[in-house]
């Protein structure tokens, strides 16, 4: 992986990097050797990312070959080492001997160059280059060459012809400035205005082309990609820019106004409304800031200009809790215990049996319950004392892991099962099962599944939609969710220890020194024990009512 490296002698750090080898023979060398600036490693660091883009820029842009350059593009050029100039001498300028020599020397090649327009010239006609040329050119020819390749531009010689000339005459105003510095007057010189805002000569940085690397960088989940690829591509649709760079704050806020504003056309309605703001910011703002703050990161764009955006969301009217009530639980959990309908497939009818229980008495998230397989379901044991005697408990335990689909916080935690959930017969089940997925059949999945769509989360989305059609319609309640909000009231009114109660459902630790060590099954076990059991008698069917509202809600995020 390349880092900065520190220079043995110095103690500066440095960039190195070997050049590609399709572009050797065009930059003259086989590494590139750059100083950082500093001796901080922390520093170096920091700086590190934006000239390593530089550099993958440079590249790119010598891969176009000859780039034949417009008039504004050659004074943009030379508007540039007017600036480096100034710039690098402008707070402490010495004194005037030094720019009234160098200011004469650049009004030497500017008389001469007029003198001789009109008059033949043997150098001219040999070379391409008239005396005054020549003296611009030995002058300022290795800067122009620096630039160049900075810039990784491979021009023409007539196009580097006009470049120099017009940084001979742009040296004149920057030295005209300087000598001007040096006598304490630091009035704004007029002439910096002449010159075009610095241009870019490479090819675009697409936001498409920032949203593949970004993706590929930090491994994000298929759901988050399916949720934020499309607010991408709207993005860039509205905003209408080509580079990604050159998008601005004033096009994001604009972009904002348009999501809460105008109607907002979709696969369900086609004339659509406006956003509202807790989408706005938490999705399409979130989405961008998220993109643009990994690339000013990287050093691929200088600023987020989505980062300072902001969003009023209303606080939103709670007229209950998130979770269910016991009630609705019961509700529940007495449909899952019904004979199941023969219309639906066993894998459906065991997800409806078993889902809402385990969610019940593991607050776990309703796709890490649905994606659980055979071999996730385990044997395990501790010691516990009994009337001061030593005794070896078997008890049963679920694996939540990356490996069988998407996991939050993308680590594993184990959760030992209720007894209920054994008593009930759910390890039976999962024998009979075998090591495969419990609650879907892949050898049924249909051909082409999206890994931004797998079927353990249809899974779930159709188990949310059957809550719905039991009558549990209340808006502020969502119905897989709920279960996790009522684990945790649950485990607080029972005396669950609170940070086992967070490790239980895969919650971030309170401090510090929670993130340390594990929590073990059977450290965990005796809280999943204080849980109290749901007794409950089984419905006569496990199907309810449906309306338009409950398929619309269920499928909502």
């Amino acid at each position: 992986m390349v880092r900065p490296q520190r220079h043995r002698k110095t103690g500066v750090y440095l960039f190195r990097q070997r050049v590609p080898a399709d572009l050797v023979a065009v930059v003259g060398k086989q590494e590139v050797v750059r100083s950082l600036g500093t001796k901080d490693p922390a520093v170096a660091r920091a700086r590190f990312p934006a000239v390593a883009a530089e550099f993958e820029e440079r590249w790119k842009s010598l891969r176009q070959g000859l780039v034949a350059l417009s008039h504004e593009q050659v004074h943009a050029l030379a508007g540039e080492v007017y600036r480096e100039e100034v710039v690098a001498h402008r707070a402490n300028p010495g004194g005037t001997e030094l720019w009234v020599f160098a200011l004469a020397f650049d009004n030497l090649i500017h008389s001469v160059r007029q003198r001789q327009r009109k008059i033949p010239s043997g150098l001219l006609l040999t070379t391409g280059w008239t005396e005054a040329e020549a003296l611009a050119r030995d002058r300022y020819g290795p800067r122009v060459d620096d630039l160049l390749a900075r810039h990784g531009l491979q021009v023409s010689p007539q196009d580097r012809k006009r470049i120099i000339l017009a940084t001979a005459e742009a040296m004149r105003d920057a030295h005209a400035q300087l000598r001007r510095n040096a006598e304490g007057d630091y009035r704004p010189d007029p002439q910096a205005e002449r010159f075009p805002a610095p241009q870019r000569f490479g090819p675009p940085l697409t936001m498409e082309e920032l949203w593949e690397a970004y993706k590929k960088s930090k491994q994000i989940s298929p759901k988050t990609v399916k949720r934020w690829e499309p607010v991408i591509q709207k993005m860039v649709a509205f905003v209408g820019v080509r580079d990604a760079r050159d998008v601005t704050e004033e096009d994001l806020m604009r972009w904002r106004d348009h999501l809460l504003e105008s109607p907002q056309p979709d696969s369900k309605n086609k004339k659509g409304k406006p956003l509202g703001p807790k989408t706005v910011k938490e999705v399409y703002i979130a989405a961008a800031s998220a993109v643009y703050g990994w690339a000013k990161g990287q050093g691929k764009v200088k600023a987020n200009p989505a980062g300072e955006i902001e969003v009023t969301v209303p606080k939103k009217v709670e007229s209950r809790g998130k979770g269910f009530t016991d009630q609705e639980a019961r509700m529940i959990l007495s449909a899952a215990l019904a004979p199941p309908s023969p219309l639906i497939t066993p894998e459906h009818a065991a997800a409806r049996r078993w889902v809402p229980w385990l969610c019940a008495y593991t607050g776990a998230r309703v796709n890490e319950i649905t994606q659980l397989r055979g071999q996730d379901v385990f044997e395990d044991s501790m010691v516990r004392m009994e009337n001061g005697r030593k005794v070896e408990v078997t008890f049963y335990t679920i694996k939540i892991t990356p490996e069988a689909g998407s996991v939050k916080t993308r680590r594993f935690r184990m959760i030992p099962l209720h007894d209920h959930l054994v008593e009930q017969g759910f390890i039976d089940f999962v024998q009979q099962r075998g090591k495969g997925p419990l609650f879907y059949a892949p050898e049924r999945q249909k051909e082409g599944v999206s890994g931004q769509n797998p079927t353990y989360v249809r899974v779930g989305q159709s188990i949310a939609l059957w809550v719905r059609g039991l009558g549990i319609d209340d808006r502020d309640v969502l119905p897989n969710h709920a279960w996790r909000h009522r684990f945790k009231t649950v485990g607080r009114r029972c005396g669950m220890d609170s940070a086992k109660l967070d490790a239980i459902q895969g919650h971030a630790q309170a401090n510090e020194g929670g993130g340390y060590g594990e929590f073990p099954s059977d450290a965990l076990k005796p809280e999943i024990d204080k849980h109290p059991r749901y007794e409950v008698t089984a419905a006569e069917t496990t199907d309810g009512r449906r309306t338009r509202w409950s398929k619309e809600r269920a499928s909502s995020p």
